[in-house]
């Protein structure tokens, strides 16, 4: 055996070691026993809330299973972030970030939104025809 044979037998040994290392801690990936369960139970939570929040029943006893599991692997520190994935969308009358030419900015984090200003009229009177409109080719006439 040749010894990039040898390494990388070495290195494939090494990286199961730490694989299971990190699946008993319950700090492996989204396939591991952990982080892969938190969004499981996560996406149930927010079902079994949805069903209740229009009228359809959800049994206590899935609401306590996920309750207990989301718990415990909060205390084995395998849920890493409580941070929402979506965000709210922008309020009516407001532009998407970046703006929007004729609508208001957003207002700044707890501001007082500034006074939307209409776009500019037209001159209430209009300029004088271009001189060869006219019967002598002065402006004036």
């Amino acid at each position: 055996m040749g010894f990039l044979d040898k390494a990388k037998a070495a290195a494939s040994d090494l990286a199961a070691k730490a694989d299971t290392a990190l699946a008993s801690s319950g700090l492996g990936g989204p396939g591991a026993s952990g982080g892969g369960d938190a969004e499981k139970y996560f996406r149930d939570l927010g079902v079994l809330t949805y069903l209740e929040a229009n009228g359809r029943a959800a049994t206590p006893e899935d609401r306590l299973r996920v309750m207990t599991a989301l718990q415990e692997l909060e205390a084995r520190g395998a849920i890493r972030s409580f941070a929402l994935h979506t965000s709210p969308p922008p309020a009516p009358g407001t532009a998407a970030a970046g703006g929007q030419p004729g609508f208001p900015p957003p207002p700044p984090p707890g501001g007082v939104p500034p006074e939307w200003q209409a776009p500019p009229t037209a001159r209430a009177t209009p300029p004088p025809p271009p001189s060869w409109m006219t019967k002598d080719g002065s402006a004036d006439g």
